[in-house]
């Protein structure tokens, strides 16, 4: 018979491959589903909304599960409502109106990642559970959601509507079965000033250096995959399925890390991780640049996908290790708030103003320079910093 125990761990690695699939849905195919429906520029409007939303909102639901009972609650929460709102998007509703939908589905959907991390890495942390292998099923629940989705949604993609709605209830289900992981903030209805306030994490500067770092690598990122894949069709002459290969190496690159997870903090520590990631990157846009064939362009992704996680989980690492427990779940979601809420936003906006002045090849280049600077950047600030913060960081 299996254990309790056993049972629980089991239920949060599937709670962590549920959650993550979500974002395959949303990201995947909702852009297909809106150019149907609207013209380019409502299209671009709408996809817009969300990245804005999540810029915010993940915020007030950090800071709202650190004073719950349980975290798991909120995130239950989270789950079902924006099932709703999400399955909303399924009837024929006008522009503004999808505008708002979208709106208050990534009002809910925008603390998914921070709060099953929290809640993943805090109990895996207290239990010296491996990490790693629960995280990866997020990994693969994103790939695989999104191989079935695609076969189904090519006859009709209101099927997507159907299949998050499916997922939502399974995920509230088997977030039920997973332990519970308590919100150190919550007071029994008394207020305490002290435990919640916010200038502790305000005033952790060595967060902000990782948070700005994974601003500009998240910024780039998303450059790439707005931009990239009309570079690849167009200049390069590439037919579209390399993009969709491309696609699947980024994620299955993510896999490699996950299972070192563990004994790359343990041996190595925060500080050489995150360099070689945003060195690696550098390399890697400025390698971009120069890519012309198929080849070579696969070989340089084989490291995409591990290098935009690592610098991820420097920060979620250091949360969970030098953050009190109280403002944890807060710390990760206002980390994804700023880190890939802020740099979304940046990708288009400003990537569309990199892109016209100085074309895909140029805005490679551009990145390769920037993160560049930023690792010499990053040492300076860290070889002057004396703090045994630091040289535990590894």
């Amino acid at each position: 018979m299996v254990s309790k125990t056993k049972l629980s761990v089991v239920c949060l690695a599937l709670a962590n491959a549920l959650v993550y699939a979500f974002n395959a849905l949303f990201y995947c195919f909702l852009p297909l589903y809106f150019n149907d429906r609207f013209s380019p520029v409502e299209a671009g409007i709408v996809l817009s909304v969300g990245p804005a939303v999540s810029i915010v909102a993940p915020l007030f639901w950090g800071m709202l599960a650190d004073r719950a009972k349980y975290k798991n609650t909120v995130l239950i929460c989270t789950v079902l409502l924006s099932s709703v709102f999400f399955f909303s998007m399924k009837f024929d509703v006008g522009f503004f109106a999808m505008c708002v939908l979208v709106g208050v589905t990534m009002l809910f959907m925008s603390p998914f990642a921070g709060l099953i991390d929290t809640i993943t890495l805090e109990y895996t942390t207290d239990h010296a559970i491996p990490y790693g292998p629960i995280r990866v099923l997020g990994t693969l629940g994103f790939g695989i959601i999104s191989l079935v989705s695609g076969m189904f949604s090519g006859r009709d993609i209101d099927i997507i509507f159907y299949i998050f709605v499916g997922m939502a209830l399974v995920c509230a289900l088997v977030l039920l079965g997973c332990p519970r992981v308590e919100g150190h903030a919550h007071t029994d209805g008394k207020k305490t000033r002290e435990r919640v306030s916010l200038k502790p994490l305000l005033r952790a500067h060595r967060l902000w250096i990782i948070v700005g770092f994974m601003l500009l690598c998240q910024f780039a990122y998303s450059y790439y995959c707005n931009f990239y894949p009309s570079y690849l069709r167009d200049v390069l002459l590439l037919p579209e399925w390399i993009w969709g290969l491309n696609v699947l190496i980024l994620v299955l690159g993510e896999i490699p890390f996950f299972f070192l997870y563990n004994r790359l903090f343990a041996k190595l520590g925060i500080r050489p991780l995150l360099f070689a990631s945003v060195i690696g990157s550098a390399a890697r846009y400025l390698l971009l640049g120069l890519c012309e064939g198929v080849t070579a362009l696969i070989i340089n992704n084989l490291l995409t996908g591990f290098l935009v996680t690592v610098v991820t989980y420097c920060g979620a690492m250091y949360i969970t290790a030098y953050i009190a427990p109280e403002l944890q779940a807060t710390g990760q979601n206002l980390m994804y708030c700023i880190g890939q809420g802020i740099a979304r936003v940046f990708g288009g906006v400003l990537g569309g103003v990199i892109e016209s002045r100085l074309g895909t090849t140029g805005g490679m280049y551009l990145f390769g320079g920037l993160l560049a600077i930023a690792a010499v950047i990053g040492v300076i600030l860290i070889l002057r910093d004396k703090s045994p913060e630091w040289r535990q960081c590894g």
